[in-house]
């Protein structure tokens, strides 16, 4: 009964947000204005004042990190492995299936679910991962695609370039001046504070509706081979990866544990979609697999959230 009152209102406001879309009650531009507001405004708040007074450990734990970025980047390596030898793919497509395969919708789907399943705890080891998150597969997948577009830009201009977009980036920036805030204990006045409080309560809710508007636009598109490929290693085998070596190698706290899991088994990322757009690489195979593996967290995280419900 518990997770059903966790995930049933996720997918409920994302699935209005979905029905929104498909008859048209919204149209296109006014979905993509909740969702610009959504990325460069709530988001951002709600990420800047959680940490701002989260209490930070002592010392900062690698190997949580290392469990998750070990598996996504191994991850990575191997949807760009199997793209290359089994779909036979160009680089921007094996760059693209790579990406699919590890990046993981941590903010619309992910925060939701871990905030309302696990409580505020789990909210440091969640943006704690997201941090990096980006960071880390974007620069993957841009050197790989970019180098196959032929001679051009020196890997560490690309390199460079990557993380000057990124730090203009309000969801990135918003975490820094979190975490500064918090370790120099920059005083919020009251009124300040209760103003983020009235916006971060608006970032749920609209991050889930602009999520169902946005699957309207995905489809399933074939290519399913493809597809089903990068769900397996998305929803099945990274989070399995991540479990052994936070429950089994290195013996995690288990919320912060539980946190790597259920994010490692999220759905695909839309940002996923957004970089096959910009190489026109690998559309249909990305298109499919984040409307389906949505559809199938619905299930998935279902699953892992009585399990730890139930030990934590």
């Amino acid at each position: 009964m518990i997770v059903l009152e966790v995930i049933f209102p996720v997918f409920a406001v994302a699935l209005a947000g979905y029905a929104a879309a498909y008859k048209r009650v919204l149209s296109a531009g006014d979905i993509a204005g909740i969702s610009r507001f959504v990325f460069t405004v709530a988001i951002p708040v709600l990420l800047f004042n959680s940490l701002a007074h989260l209490e930070l450990p002592a010392r900062i734990n690698w190997q949580f990190l290392l469990s998750y970025y070990v598996v996504a980047l191994f991850v990575y390596g191997l949807g760009v492995w199997m793209s290359r030898r089994w779909f036979a793919h160009s680089p921007q497509e094996q760059g693209v299936f790579g990406l699919g395969a590890s990046y993981s919708n941590m903010l619309l789907v992910g925060l939701p679910i871990i905030s309302a399943g696990l409580g505020d705890e789990a909210l440091l080891p969640l943006f704690m991962l997201v941090s990096i998150h980006s960071a880390t597969l974007f620069l993957m997948v841009t050197l790989l695609a970019e180098r196959g577009n032929g001679p051009g830009r020196s890997s560490r201009q690309l390199a460079a370039q990557t993380i000057k977009n990124l730090t203009r980036n309000p969801i990135i920036a918003s975490l820094a001046l979190g975490l500064l805030a918090n370790v120099l204990a920059v005083p919020i006045p009251k009124v300040v504070d209760d103003t983020l409080t009235v916006l971060s309560q608006a970032t749920l809710p609209c991050a889930l509706f602009v999520l169902g508007a946005s699957l309207n636009a995905y489809q399933v598109a074939g290519h399913f081979t493809e597809a089903w490929t990068i769900i397996g290693l998305k929803l099945a085998l990274q989070p399995f990866l991540v479990w052994l070596l936070v429950f089994i190698v290195f013996h995690i706290d288990p919320l912060w544990g539980a946190v790597a899991v259920m994010v490692a088994g999220m759905p695909v990322g839309i940002n996923a979609y957004l970089f096959a757009q910009k190489y026109q690489a690998g559309i249909a195979a990305v298109s499919t697999a984040i409307l389906l593996s949505t559809l199938l967290a619905v299930f998935s995280q279902s699953l892992l959230l009585a399990i730890f419900i139930s030990v934590l």
